[in-house]
């Protein structure tokens, strides 16, 4: 009778007190990191976005005779643009969803807590006023699934933590290196100065002349610096949903046949 009592007292504590819960906040740790890591290649794809959309925009003026016209020549990169517009949109949902999963590790927690006192004293209950079946089966489920939710699931985060980089390092850095290559030359326009119309018109040609070059980067390496992104992507998702999801479903199976073993069995 006693050890219950300590048990719903120490699982009412980690309810009330989930913001000191260690390994909650190891778990959101890991989280808000990968948050961090997918907001700096969001804000790197939003850049490039902005770089390309405007290239785009980069006229060519001609005449022949009677004939006059404009061009817009760097066209040629708007599925790529595309393309890169579609991974920010996906990486920021990700971004989005880790957040919430960092800030939900304590309050998840603190549930698990709850069930495990409201498990022990259905317990106490059962041993006052006598054992019933029912009452023995609902307190054994609610405290091996409160378990899971106070402990297995931020151990599954914190264990990923210990695995995620280890296994994904070497993909990680040889693409970050391979998307810095490429947009090396990527940075935001050169401001306008005040001068004289050759002033003027010398800034439009090395302007033009930059976004050529740039477009034509691109447009060669165009096939790298998509895959890279996707390699990124894939990378992130791996860390923060595929390796915990793992690690916390292998905790659940063992979760549910403890919590649905026969008495004695």
């Amino acid at each position: 009778m006693i050890w219950l009592i300590l048990i719903a007292a120490l699982s009412l504590g980690a309810a009330f007190f989930y913001k000191q819960n260690p390994l909650a906040n190891a778990a959101q740790r890991y989280a808000t990191s990968v948050a961090t890591a997918s907001a700096a290649t969001y804000v790197t794809l939003r850049t490039l976005n902005a770089v390309l959309s405007t290239a785009q925009e980069v006229e060519v003026s001609g005449s022949a005779l009677v004939v006059s016209g404009t061009a817009q020549p760097l066209r040629v990169l708007e599925p790529v643009d595309d393309t890169v517009e579609r991974i920010a949109a996906v990486v920021f949902n990700l971004m989005l969803a880790t957040g919430i999963l960092a800030v939900a590790m304590g309050p998840v927690g603190a549930v698990g807590g709850g069930m495990i006192a409201a498990a022990s004293l259905l317990w106490i209950m059962d041993r006052v006023l006598g054992p019933r079946d029912v009452v023995s089966v609902l307190s054994r489920r609610l405290a091996w699934y409160g378990g899971f939710f106070l402990l297995a699931l931020p151990l599954a985060f914190v264990m990923s933590a210990w695995l995620a980089d280890w296994l994904t390092a070497d993909v990680l850095e040889r693409h970050q290196a391979i998307i810095a290559e490429i947009t090396a030359s990527v940075g935001a326009p050169v401001p306008e100065q005040a001068g004289g119309w050759w002033d003027t018109m010398r800034d439009t040609l090395g302007e033009a002349g930059r976004y050529q070059d740039l477009a034509q980067n691109l447009w060669t390496r165009a096939d790298d610096l998509v895959g890279s992104y996707v390699a990124l992507l894939a990378v992130f998702v791996f860390k923060i949903f595929v390796l915990p999801a793992l690690l916390a479903g292998a905790l659940f199976i063992l979760t549910r046949f403890f919590a649905h073993r026969p008495e004695g069995g």
